[in-house]
């Protein structure tokens, strides 16, 4: 599993000033969008191949592979994870 340092994600968002429900929204996506990326390098796979395992189009990897969050909603990158095989876990805290 991919160690992610939370806090220093959330003062870059933060600084780029985004807060509250909208940074969070952002988190969510740079964690996710970060594990796709890792899990397809892992693999070796190119971005055609990935594209087809996945069944996007290959500009879509190529989005992934730049760290284009702004392309993708969250639920479109856990599905992205699912068809990789993988679990997203989401804790809830007060």
């Amino acid at each position: 599993m991919a160690k992610i340092d939370i806090a220093m994600d959330q003062s870059i968002i933060e600084q780029l000033g985004y807060t509250g429900e909208d940074g969070l929204v952002l988190l969510l996506r740079v964690h996710l969008v970060r594990a796709i990326k890792e899990e397809l390098t892992q693999r070796g796979w190119s971005q055609q191949q990935a594209a087809q395992v996945l069944g996007v189009k290959q500009p879509r990897i190529s989005e992934i592979m730049q760290l284009r969050i702004d392309q993708f909603s969250v639920e479109k990158l856990s599905k992205l994870l699912y068809r990789l095989g993988k679990t997203v876990r989401l804790s809830v805290s007060a």
